[in-house]
Order: C-alpha cells, then sequence, then structure tokens
C-alpha cells in the first residue's frame, strides 16, 4: 500500500512544488459525466489524502503542498457541481481540513466546511459533535493550543470565524499557495526567543517553536518549516503583545523578558511557556 502511495505522491510532486496545474484540474473536473466517475474522484482524493497524512513526518513541506493542491480540488468539485456534490457519507473535506496545517488554508476552505455542515451527515459527528474537530484543527494550527474537552468555549469561538472574500475558495487557496512558496525563500536572521511545545496548561509536548526575524524584516512564529506573521500591537512596560496574521479567535502573545504566555480576547492566560534548552 505505501509503495501505491509513493507512486502517487511521485506523479504529482513537480505539480505541487511549481505550480498548481488548476485549468488541468477544471477540465478533469468538468469532464466526470457520471455519478460513478465522480464517486471515482473523490476516492482519488481520500487516498491522496493518506499520502499527505504520511508525509507530514516523511516530507512535510511536500505534504503541505499536496494537500493544498488536494483542497483546491475539492473547492473546484464543489464550484463546478455546486454543494449538492457533497454526499452525507463523504469525508474527504473533512480530512483534507484536518489534514492540512497552514491556518489561512483552512480559513480559506472553510466555506466548503460550511456547505458541508448544511447538507450534514459525517461532518455532524466525525471527529466529535460538530464544529469540536474543525475548531481544534484551526486552534492547534494557529496557536499549538488544543480545545479538548473545553466545549463550553465553543460556541462562542465559532462565532469569531469571520469569512469575507469576494473571491472562490480555490482562488483563495492558489493564493495561499503562492505565498507559501515566498514564505520558503526566506531566511532566519536571528531567533528571538525559543519555547517548548505546550498544547494544554499543565503538560508540555516534543520539540519547540520560536520567533524569528527573517530576511524580509519581519518577525514570525516558526513551527518546525512553518512560518506564520507576527503582528507587534504593542510595546510598553516591557510588555511586547503580538498576534498572529489572520488569527480567528483574537487571541495574542504577550512576551516579557523571554517569557512568553499565550492569552485569549478577555485576557486570561491559557499558557505559560517555558524556554527551550
Amino acid at each position: 500500500m505505501k509503495i501505491v502511495f509513493l507512486i502517487i505522491l511521485v506523479s504529482f510532486s513537480f505539480d505541487c512544488f511549481a505550480q498548481i496545474p488548476t485549468e488541468q484540474y477544471k477540465t478533469e473536473i468538468s469532464n466526470l459525466k457520471t455519478e460513478a466517475t465522480i464517486d471515482a474522484y473523490w476516492k482519488k482524493l481520500h487516498d491522496l489524502d493518506q499520502v499527505t497524512y504520511m508525509q507530514d513526518t516523511e516530507d512535510p513541506i511536500a505534504g503541505d503542498s499536496i494537500s493544498l493542491a488536494n483542497m483546491i480540488r475539492t473547492a473546484l468539485l464543489f464550484e463546478t457541481y455546486s454543494p449538492k456534490i457533497y454526499k452525507p457519507n463523504n469525508i474527504v473535506p473533512i480530512l483534507n481540513f484536518s489534514h492540512n496545517y497552514n491556518g489561512t488554508s483552512l480559513l480559506a476552505f472553510w466555506p466548503i466546511i460550511l456547505d458541508c455542515k448544511l447538507i450534514g451527515g459525517a461532518i455532524d459527528s466525525f471527529g466529535g459533535q460538530f464544529p469540536a474537530y474543525q475548531l481544534e484543527g484551526l486552534s492547534l494550527t494557529f496557536y499549538g493550543y488544543s480545545l479538548f474537552n473545553q466545549d463550553e468555549k465553543y460556541p462562542e469561538l465559532f462565532k469569531k470565524i469571520n469569512i469575507e472574500s469576494a473571491d472562490l475558495v480555490s482562488t483563495n487557496l492558489i493564493k495561499v499557495f503562492e505565498h507559501e512558496k515566498q514564505l520558503r525563500q526566506l531566511e532566519v536572521i536571528e531567533s528571538l526567543g525559543k519555547w517548548t511545545n505546550k498544547s494544554f496548561k499543565d503538560r508540555e509536548d516534543k520539540g519547540f517553536f520560536e520567533f524569528v526575524k527573517m530576511n524580509d524584516d519581519n518577525i514570525y512564529v516558526k513551527r518546525r518549516h512553518r512560518l506564520q506573521k507576527l503582528i507587534l500591537l504593542s510595546s510598553e512596560k516591557g510588555i511586547s503583545t503580538y498576534k498572529i496574521e489572520h488569527e480567528p479567535f483574537g487571541w495574542t502573545y504577550k512576551l516579557t523578558n523571554g517569557n512568553l504566555s499565550l492569552v485569549d480576547d478577555l485576557n486570561n492566560i491559557l499558557i505559560t511557556y517555558n524556554s527551550h534548552k
């Protein structure tokens, strides 16, 4: 089975690293004339999703690129045939979302998730009652913070997700892809601090994240190879407050003499991080 996945990966790798072949995808999808061919295409996307999931440990940059291409195909299916293309037992859009680790991709894809919710089915219970699974994905991807067993927060956090765009989902995903290609060209100038990962208040995880200054003179959160731009909101009395660009919940980082905390929109401390040695 792994050999089959790797063959699929090789066949798509050039497209993913060089340019998303959107017109080719549109032609493929417009040629799906029967329910059987559409179902087969969904199966192809499901298999490709599993390659993405595997590649996050073997080659995460390739995994990210394949994941974005997969999301674009799903979006094009919805845009070509309307949301009615989605059947209640179809988990591919859910997997597209949960197996992608780029925050702006998740926000760009959010209208597809809402279309799936309107139709119902697997999305209502996959990974817990909607929107638990999706909010967990957003929170972990943007902040590295888990919402597990915090059901009381879901309604308010769900309302905070405000997606306003005149463009199609596929168009916005292509913009994300192009932006990620640009980020990969940047180089680290200096590390401004490194902290041990911590998705729960009382438990550290493996690995670390850091604040880095890149050669475009901007500061980013760097988790593994992934960069998220930081916006400085204030700097006074020795406390610097940053927000991640495009973050959905209004949460911020507070940095004081090397000590870092994640703070919610009501100024409650969610996580206090330990410096990573």
